[in-house]
């Protein structure tokens, strides 16, 4: 999704602009059984149908884009923030048959978005221990205690002390995110309460090997998201 949507200020219809404004699209024709060739191009389309009326840009909101869909699925119903300088107010993108177009509108909803909620990937950090085991001596103790020390770290990690590394293909409320390094060296010397000094290095060749997108070693952030209704003064000046 592009970071800027189109609204006609005469009928508030929404446009959203892409780099795909301009690919062709494919027909099936069952009469002979091929797909033909269909030049568009989309954004004139757009401008030309509100020809003489006043375009404004809205700024989509960073971060703002919350769905239940999964990124790959395309019949879907998102929501987003957008801005026009002024106020802030929810758009709602969905397509109901996969040979539609998406479709924006402003929606007479507040889009709320929770504090995100951060968690280990314990199972698989556990199996990846494992696997393993030989190369870097660990046993069933020690990853048990590991596992229970990084959840333990983990709870009272500031956030800001988090860069993102990946997301979610299956739910794009999920993303993943490394600690930094002041943080990973601040777990390590936790980590003396478990192993003597010179196992340090083995745990922390372990963690460095395994905080690429969305491996194992990586926090998992999950945000929540809910809709609740606005005043229809509000929505009504926005639109």
């Amino acid at each position: 999704m592009e970071n800027i949507i189109l609204r006609c200020s005469e009928c508030g219809e929404l446009f959203c602009p892409t780099r795909y404004d301009k690919y062709p699209s494919y027909i099936f024709d069952q009469s002979d059984g091929v797909f033909h060739e269909q030049k568009v191009d989309d954004l004139n389309v757009f401008t030309s149908a509100h020809s003489g009326h006043s375009i404004e840009e809205l700024e989509i909101v960073d971060g703002s884009f919350c769905s239940s869909y999964p990124y790959w699925e395309p019949v879907r119903e998102d929501y987003i923030k957008v801005e026009d300088g002024t106020d802030v107010f929810t758009v709602k993108r969905w397509r109901q048959n996969i040979n539609e177009p998406l479709r924006y509108e402003v929606v007479n909803l507040d889009l709320v978005i929770g504090k995100p909620i951060l968690s280990i990937q314990s199972e698989s950090i556990k199996r990846q221990m494992i696997a393993d085991s030989k190369l870097y001596g660990f046993d069933k103790a020690l990853i048990e205690l590991f596992i229970c020390l990084y959840k333990s770290f983990v709870f009272q990690v500031n956030i800001d002390n988090l860069f993102e590394s990946g997301f979610s293909m299956g739910n794009p409320m999920v993303s993943y995110a490394k600690i930094d390094e002041q943080s990973k060296e601040k777990f390590l010397r936790l980590c003396l309460r478990i192993v003597r000094s010179r196992r340090i290095d083995a745990l922390r060749n372990f963690i460095d090997n395994n905080s690429e997108y969305d491996d194992v070693m990586n926090i998992q952030v999950e945000r929540h998201f809910r809709l609740e209704p606005t005043s229809e003064r509000v929505a009504s000046k926005k639109v």
